[in-house]
């Protein structure tokens, strides 16, 4: 499985494990990371899942 890490603007970081086809989101809010809200269900209309991708 893909490995995502979330870092919050404190620069704490969350691993996380994502079965292939989730979104960034989904894996954040079924892994309860903090910050990650995702209010609107993935639509993009509440920005509570706010990312920058750094490759």
């Amino acid at each position: 499985m893909p490995l995502i890490k979330y870092i919050d603007a404190n620069g704490t970081e969350y691993a996380v494990e994502a079965a292939p086809g989730i979104s960034v989101m989904e894996a954040a809010v079924k892994n309860s990371v903090p910050g990650i809200d995702g209010d609107c269900g993935g639509a993009a209309a509440c920005a509570t899942c706010h990312v920058y991708v750094d490759p």
